[in-house]
Formats: C-alpha cells, sequence, structure tokens
C-alpha cells in the first residue's frame, strides 16, 4: 500500500459507485460547465496525441485514464450536489486524513516509522515511500486546515496542526514544493485580508517550523543552496530541460509519446547510474509526450478551474484555499512532474471537485 488514508479508501470506493451509477444513467440534470469542457478537450488532445504515437491500443489506455482523472472530479461534484449535508463527509474524511498523515510523519521525524514507508531517514515519506508523492498531498492539507482555522472558530488547535503539517512539508526536503508553499502562502494571505492580530499569530505558527528545522536538520538548507551554487555541477534539471525542448522541437504538435531515458552519474562515491524518465517540470513533459495540443489542453483545463474558483471567491469560502494550491503547484510545476504522480493528481481533482462543489454558482447551474 502507499497510502493509508480515508480519503484514499473513499475516493476508490466513490469512483467505482459513481461509474457504476453513471453506467445506469443516474446522472440526473447535471448540466455541462466549463469545467467539463475543458475536462472532454483535454481527454481528446491526449486520447489522439496517444494514437498518433504510440498506435490505438496506447490511445485506448490514455482515453480511460484521462476519463478517470475527469470520474475523480465530477463524481465529488455530483455526491455533493446531490446532497449538501455530503459536504460535511468530505470535509471530515479530508480533516481526519491530514490528521493521520501529518502525525505519521512527525512520528518519522523521531524515528517511529511503525510501518517501514521511510527510504531515507533525513526525508519525511509519511505512508509513502516517495516524500515527493507526501509532500504533494501535504500541500492540500496545508491550506485546507489553513482555511479551516481562518473561516471557523479560529482555534489555536487548527493552526498548530497546520503549522505541524509545514513542518513535514520543510522536512519532506522538496525544495521544488517549499517554493510552491511559499508562492501560496503569499497568495492565501493577500487574498485573506486577515486582521494584524491574526497575521502575527500566523507568522508565529508558520515560522516556528522553520526554526526547529533550521536547528534540527540543516540538509534541507543545503539542498535549497545547491539550486543557486551547486557545490558540485550545476544540477542536472537544466540539462533536462535542454534535452526536452529540443526533443519536442522535432514534434511540436503531437509530442513523442514519451520521455527518453536519460542516464546521469549521481555525485557520491558509489558512481552508480540512474536513469530520468521526466523532464522534472509538468510544463515541458507534457510538451515532450502530447505536443503542444495536449499542452495546451492542460493549461486550458487549470485556467477554467481557476476561473471559476476567482468567480466564487465571495460564495465559496474554499475558494481561496483552491487558488493558493493550484499556485502552489503552477510554481512547483517548474521543477517536478506532479501530474505524474497519481497520489498527486486524483487528490488534487478530488479536492477540486469538493471545493467547486460549495460555489453557489456552481451548485445553482449543476442541480
Amino acid at each position: 500500500m502507499t497510502s493509508i488514508t480515508l480519503a484514499g479508501i473513499l475516493l476508490y470506493l466513490g469512483i467505482t459507485c459513481f461509474v457504476l451509477l453513471f453506467i445506469l444513467n443516474q446522472r440526473k440534470n447535471l448540466s455541462f460547465s466549463e469545467i467539463d469542457v475543458a475536462f472532454l478537450i483535454y481527454i481528446l488532445a491526449l486520447t489522439i496525441s496517444g494514437i498518433i504515437n504510440s498506435g490505438t491500443g496506447s490511445g485506448f489506455h490514455i482515453f480511460l485514464r484521462t476519463c478517470q482523472d475527469y470520474f475523480v472530479y465530477v463524481w465529488v461534484v455530483f455526491f455533493l450536489c446531490k446532497n449538501p449535508k455530503n459536504n460535511k463527509l468530505i470535509s471530515a474524511a479530508i480533516l481526519i486524513s491530514a490528521f493521520i498523515s501529518i502525525f505519521y510523519g512527525f512520528l518519522q521525524f523521531f524515528h517511529f516509522d511503525f510501518f517501514h514507508r521511510q527510504i531515507n531517514l533525513d526525508r519525511l515519506s509519511g505512508f509513502h515511500k516517495n516524500p515527493y508523492t507526501y509532500s504533494g498531498q501535504l500541500i492540500i492539507f496545508l491550506f485546507f486546515l489553513l482555511n479551516e482555522w481562518f473561516t471557523k472558530d479560529k482555534k489555536a488547535v487548527g493552526l498548530l496542526f497546520a503549522s505541524l503539517c509545514l513542518f513535514c512539508i520543510l522536512n519532506t526536503s522538496e525544495r521544488a514544493v517549499i517554493f510552491g508553499i511559499f508562492a501560496g502562502l503569499i497568495s492565501y494571505f493577500i487574498f485573506q485580508k486577515i486582521k494584524n492580530k491574526d497575521l502575527i499569530l500566523s507568522l508565529f505558527f508558520f515560522l516556528t517550523p522553520v526554526f526547529f528545522t533550521i536547528m534540527f536538520h540543516r540538509k534541507v538548507f543545503k539542498r535549497i543552496k545547491n539550486i543557486v551554487s551547486p557545490a558540485h555541477t550545476p544540477n542536472v534539471r537544466f540539462k533536462l530541460w535542454g534535452i526536452a525542448l529540443s526533443i519536442w522541437k522535432k514534434n511540436i504538435l503531437f509530442g513523442s509519446g514519451k520521455f527518453p531515458a536519460i542516464p546521469y552519474q549521481m555525485a557520491d562515491s558509489l558512481h552508480q547510474v540512474k536513469y530520468l524518465q521526466h523532464a522534472h517540470n509538468v510544463y515541458l513533459q507534457i510538451l515532450v509526450t502530447n505536443g503542444l495540443i495536449g499542452f495546451l489542453s492542460f493549461i486550458y483545463l487549470f485556467y477554467a478551474i481557476l476561473r471559476t474558483a476567482f468567480y466564487s471567491l465571495k460564495s465559496n469560502r474554499y475558494a481561496i484555499s483552491l487558488i493558493s494550491i493550484l499556485l502552489a503547484f503552477a510554481i512547483e510545476g517548474i521543477f517536478e512532474y506532479f501530474w505524474g504522480d497519481s497520489e498527486v493528481r486524483y487528490f488534487l481533482l478530488y479536492f477540486i471537485g469538493f471545493v467547486l462543489a460549495n460555489s453557489l454558482e456552481l451548485n445553482q447551474e449543476k442541480v
């Protein structure tokens, strides 16, 4: 198992139930929105690219995978719009999942890894063996918890869990996620227009995990420093980006179908050879694999989501969180291929569906 969270269990059970209901024609009176159209364009673009590059079989596989992306989103919307009381169920599932994930990551920091999920002792990974997957999900948990504190009773315990979440993110040592989180937090505080006393309290809770990380885990900041002034060789990402662009220029419209496995020498005593199979950049990766049509469909999908969130700022208490999360992923995507991690992608789509279903405008369109 790569994830032990209630949200994950609810997600896959929900998808299965929704697909069955969809086949049985029980999707009652749900009209299409701009996001639905954007999803269909996304599915069509990636499917055509797959067929052209790798044949009908591969195209059909991509079709099923992209349809599953859409079902994750649309099932949550369907579930919440069917009965507004279901909002509490989804919210509670995310909240409990956040507590479990953060608590286990915190235990790993003290080397209590009961399920043996941590491969690198210097990098937290929660219930995942990959720190990147763990930190990608924590992006969503962080802004959800922060929003719960600001929009409800403002009990210190909510901000405390958000602070612990940030501590876990820092100690995954995922630099791309840390940069994304920084940008997202600035966005969140700007849109939230919080009072000075709340801002001071927030700064205290968020500077505390930074302080303790500096005291007990200095390798995080050494990794950040190596981006600007690498100790040995230039960051491998820069070479990968150049390779990605050269590959894309040969297949501009539909891409090449896959990113080639590129070896590079690890800077350690064993001189192991590691093969990289993605560009460490979500935008370049999609350009290489799916070409310009795939890239434009991907950008339009996120534009449609972001646009809907902006329009629902006054009516949707989760809209600010979603905007901040999307900004964090947009920044992270410059350095990582988060869309290729199914556990991060599905949770993000799940949360997008949850947030946008809370919009009064969207509910009026959908019901």
